[in-house]
């Protein structure tokens, strides 16, 4: 099994082997509730009670509904929710450089400076608004349609009711 983190291979049921298991998690933080693997060091994760974080607030309608998992609407939310994301990205990521390894090939891997291209207001003639240029078309529908052609898979009555949160 050397090296074979490097070599991810999704079909291999890795959870059946011994040398990966690293056990249960057991222990209760006594100042903060926080669940803990046995044998780590105690108060790590609130200082010994000197951290109080306020409990979270519920997110808005229709995010708090999306993501309760109970409807087939929320299903659906959660099964592809990188992809309604992406819907509103306003910039893609860049690089000048592609690195390439042998045995081994980060997701990205850049050196320097990262980069957000942020690219025009307007698309280019004859070319689909993307990314930024979406928030610019004016009309609701037609930024949800855009949004659902640019990242297929995803629902455009989601998309508008999340378009609506956000706006």
């Amino acid at each position: 099994m050397e090296w074979e983190a490097f070599q991810y291979d999704p079909t291999k049921n890795y959870d059946s082997r011994p040398q990966l298991y690293i056990g249960q998690i057991t222990e209760i933080c006594s100042y903060c509730d926080a669940l803990k693997w046995p044998g780590k060091a105690p108060g790590m994760c609130c200082s010994n009670g000197k951290v109080k974080l306020p409990p979270l607030r519920l997110p808005p309608e229709p995010l708090e509904s999306l993501m309760s998992g109970t409807t087939a609407t929320s299903k659906h939310f959660l099964e592809n929710i990188r992809k309604y994301n992406s819907c509103f990205q306003m910039t893609s990521f860049g690089a000048t450089s592609e690195v390439c390894e042998p045995g081994f090939m980060p997701t990205f891997k850049v050196q320097g400076q990262v980069y957000h291209r942020i690219g025009s207001l307007l698309p280019p003639t004859n070319e689909e608004p993307k990314f930024l240029q979406i928030y610019f078309m004016g009309d609701e529908q037609q930024e949800a349609r855009q949004r659902c052609n640019n990242i297929p898979g995803t629902r455009q009555d989601i998309v508008m009711d999340l378009q609506q949160m956000l706006h």
